[in-house]
């Protein structure tokens, strides 16, 4: 049985919570929405209901990685993190659109007055703070930015707590204002403000997103760590072969191919390569090292083994 460390505890509670208190607001806060008629209310409805699914199969992802569930992603679980990030933010467009067609289609009419009123009222602004603590928790798992996961979680959270403001707002002078087009308009404009945060969300997880998942290479200045470890070690091997890279997270993938002359012990190698290694994990940290050593083309002996560890 896998023993969790604190942290990852920590990261699959405040998810847990988090989904689970929105699960139990769900229900009658539709109910609530749908007989006000506040378009504001039904759209935080429809994108907290669509975040509920997501948010359950963040957490069902988040147990097997925790657990060691994942030992067919030889390459480590950092895409498959960024591909449920994705299905956050598209469920974030999904609703995004829902609320802006409502909106073409919106007519101003009296808006329901009364209990109806009173209850959307205390529905949005209980939902406000229950945001509130949920990305506070959320955001103490997120601190140390090892899981995308919870990354992801986070983020929407926050858009969803900046819009529950602008929900509260809107819905109670759309429920209390008792003037027909002053209800409409604080309609209009609080379903305008949720959909626009929505896409903004959705644009910046994307953006963080794609690269990983394209495996875009490190960004220069990282790359130049690389070459400052190569050069410092330029007169331990003979030649370099090919070097790669790529993002990986919060980290990143790292494939140097050196040859040495074919006459040097299993042992010269191998310490050259871990003193190599401990460099790049000192100038890089989080970063996953391999390196594959070659036997020189021009020199004698048998090849150097492989050497292939993670830092």
């Amino acid at each position: 049985m896998t023993t969790l460390s604190p942290a990852e505890r920590s990261r699959e509670r405040a998810v847990a919570i988090a989904v689970l208190a929105d699960l139990a607001l769900c229900g009658p806060f539709m109910a609530v929405a749908i007989w006000s008629g506040s378009l504001t209310m039904i759209a935080d409805g429809v994108r907290g209901t669509l975040l509920i699914c997501v948010g359950l199969v963040s957490y069902a992802t988040l147990r097997n990685i925790n657990r060691r569930r994942t030992g067919n992603f030889e390459y480590g679980t950092a895409k498959l993190e960024q591909a449920v990030s994705i299905l956050i933010a598209m469920m974030l467009v999904i609703a995004a659109c829902f609320i802006l067609y409502k909106l073409a289609t919106k007519v101003p009419a009296p808006s329901e007055t009364g209990t109806a009123a009173y209850l959307a009222t205390f529905f949005v602004t209980f939902n406000l703070f229950l945001n509130t603590g949920q990305l506070l928790s959320l955001r103490r798992a997120a601190r140390d930015g090892a899981s995308i996961i919870v990354r992801s979680q986070y983020r929407a959270r926050w858009a969803k707590t900046i819009g529950s403001v602008v929900v509260v707002g809107c819905v109670a002078i759309d429920q209390l204002g008792g003037d027909m087009m002053l209800s409409y308009w604080a309609d209009m404009v609080g379903s305008t403000a949720v959909a626009i945060i929505m896409l903004a969300t959705t644009f910046g997880m994307l953006k963080e997103a794609m690269p990983d998942l394209l495996d875009r290479s490190l960004a220069e200045p990282l790359q130049m760590e690389i070459n400052k470890v190569l050069a410092q070690f330029f007169d331990d091997y003979d030649d370099l072969v090919r070097v790669r890279s790529r993002r990986l997270g919060n980290g990143a993938e790292i494939e140097i191919t050196l040859t040495f002359e074919g006459d040097r012990s299993f042992a010269a190698v191998a310490e050259i390569m871990n003193r190599m290694r401990a460099a790049l994990a000192a100038a890089l940290p989080d970063a996953q090292i391999v390196l594959v050593p070659l036997a020189s083309r021009h020199g004698g002996g048998q090849p150097a083994p492989s050497v292939a560890e993670p830092a």
